[in-house]
Parts: C-alpha cells; structure tokens; sequence
C-alpha cells in the first residue's frame, strides 16, 4: 500500500518573515482576507470598524465602516463630538435651507381667511392625502371607515 498525502490547510509558524520579498507576498495575500472578516464583522454586528495597514515601503491601505477618518476620529479625538451631516456638506448651508422652507410654508400656518386660491386649493389637496393616508391606515389596523365613522371589523 502507498502512502498518500493528504494536502490541506496548514498551520503557519508565526514568526517574522526574514525575506523581504517573501514577506510582501504574505502581506499581499493576508491583506485581502483581513479586509473581508472586518467588513463580515460589520455585516453580522453592526459594530464600527476601523483598520489601517501600513506595509514596509509601500503606500498604506484602509478600511472603514462607515469611514475611516469618522470612525478612528470618534476614538482619537473625543473632546469632539462626531458631525451628524456627511462629509462635505456645510451646516450653516443647510440651517439656512431649512430657514428657507419655513418661509415658503408660513402660509401654511396662518388663517384662512386670509389665504388665496391657489394656496386654499394646495391646503385642501394635502389635507386630502392626509384624510387618504388616515383612511388607509384604519383600514389596516383593522378599522372600516364608513359615512365619516371608524368602526371596528
């Protein structure tokens, strides 16, 4: 009978690889799988996850859920609280946008009486949607709306 062999995984000696050649392949194959369990361990847990590899001599890689720099400068830098606007987007911008819609609505919230036409009909439009919206949602927690009266099904 001959012997045969069995070929499959092998356990590595954890020891400093010697060769620099040898050693960027290495880097260059574990790399890759470091990456995809960090990116397995955000999919499975939600938690935030950040890694920077820096190889010898060459330009280092990253990985970040959801960002590198938001998730390492929430643990390095923490007498600064995290933005809640994504990256690039300045507030001052976005508090005068919203300055800008509550002006355009302030109709909205005043008398009607005093309101023209075209504004009483947009009223009526949305209060429409809105009566719709309740209507369908009755329906759904099990209510008949019927003549202007919920009844239970």
């Amino acid at each position: 009978m001959s012997t045969r062999l069995i070929k499959g995984r092998k356990s590595v000696c954890l020891a400093k690889i010697e060769n620099k050649n040898n050693r960027q392949v290495s880097f260059s194959k574990r790399r890759n799988g470091v990456f995809k369990k960090a990116n397995e361990l955000v999919v499975m847990t939600g938690a935030e996850v950040g890694i920077i590899v820096f190889p010898l001599g060459n330009k280092p890689y990253s990985f970040g859920h959801p960002n590198v720099n938001e998730t390492i400068d929430k643990y390095v830098c923490e007498e600064r609280p995290p933005s809640l606007s994504s990256p690039g987007i300045d507030d001052n911008k976005l508090k005068e946008k919203n300055k800008n819609l509550e002006n355009q609505q302030e109709w909205f919230r005043g008398p009607i009486e005093k309101m023209n036409y075209t504004e009483a009909s947009i009223l009526k439009e949305g209060l429409e949607d809105l009566l719709l919206k309740v209507k369908n949602y009755g329906t759904e927690c099990g209510y008949g709306y019927e003549t202007g009266k919920w009844k239970a099904k």
